[in-house]
C-alpha cells in the first residue's frame, strides 16, 4: 500500500513539473525567447531566487522606466490583490516581469510591451480624464474595471495590449509558489461532475 502512495505522490509531482515546464515554455515564447527546456529550468530558476529574496520590496529594475515600473506595479495589486492569500505585487510580478524582459525577450517583444504598457496607460487616463497613476485607490478600481469590461467586449481587437499585460501577470503570479499553491487547490480524487455552478460556492479556481 506504501509503495502505491509513493507512486501516487511520484506521478503527481511529475506531472506538475510537466504542467510548471510548459507553462514557462509559453511564457518564453510569448517573448520571442529560445522555447528549450534549458531556458524553462533558467527562468523558473529566476523565479524560485526572486521569491527567496523578497522581490516584491525591491524596487530596482533594468528593463522598465520608472513610470513603467510603477504602472505594473500598481496593475498587479489591482489585478490580484492581496485577500485571504497575498497578491500579485506581494509575490513580486512586477520585478519577474522585468526580468523577463531584460533577460530573455527579443527586441521585438521589448517594444511590443512598452508600446502595450502605453496603451494601457493612455487609456487608463483617456477613461478617467485624469492620470491614472496620480488617482486614489477607489479611483484607481473603477478605471481598470471600465478598461478591462472594455478589453473583453465592445473594444476586443483593439484593447489586446491591455490582456496581454494582463495574462502575463496573471502567468507569472500562477507560477509562484503561493500561487500555485495556496491560492490555487488541488485534489486527487474529486468529487462529482457538476457543469456550471456559481463561483461563491467553491471561492477558488482549482489547479490542474
Amino acid at each position: 500500500m506504501k509503495n502505491k502512495l509513493d507512486q501516487q505522490d511520484s506521478n503527481i509531482a511529475n506531472n506538475q513539473e510537466i504542467s510548471r515546464r510548459n507553462v514557462l515554455l509559453g511564457i518564453l515564447a510569448s517573448v520571442g525567447a529560445a522555447s528549450t527546456s534549458g531556458c524553462a529550468r533558467s527562468l523558473n530558476t529566476t523565479i524560485m531566487d526572486l521569491e527567496k529574496g523578497s522581490a516584491q520590496h525591491n524596487s530596482n529594475h533594468e528593463f522598465y522606466t520608472a513610470k513603467e515600473f510603477l504602472l505594473v506595479s500598481r496593475l498587479s495589486n489591482l489585478i490580484i490583490p492581496d485577500t485571504q492569500t497575498i497578491g500579485a505585487l506581494a509575490v513580486g510580478v512586477p520585478k519577474l516581469m522585468d526580468k523577463l524582459h531584460t533577460d530573455w525577450a527579443s527586441i521585438q517583444s521589448q517594444t511590443a510591451h512598452r508600446d502595450a504598457l502605453k496603451l494601457v496607460n493612455d487609456e487608463l487616463d483617456k477613461i478617467s480624464g485624469v492620470a491614472f497613476l496620480e488617482q486614489n485607490p477607489e479611483t484607481q478600481i473603477a478605471t481598470l474595471s471600465t478598461l478591462d469590461n472594455l478589453a473583453f467586449s465592445s473594444d476586443y481587437q483593439r484593447l489586446s495590449a491591455y490582456r496581454s499585460v494582463k495574462n502575463l501577470i496573471a502567468r507569472f503570479y500562477y507560477l509562484s509558489e503561493v500561487g500555485a499553491s495556496q491560492e490555487l487547490r488541488y485534489e486527487l480524487v474529486p468529487g462529482r461532475w457538476e457543469a456550471c455552478i456559481p463561483f461563491e460556492k467553491v471561492g477558488r479556481s482549482w489547479a490542474a
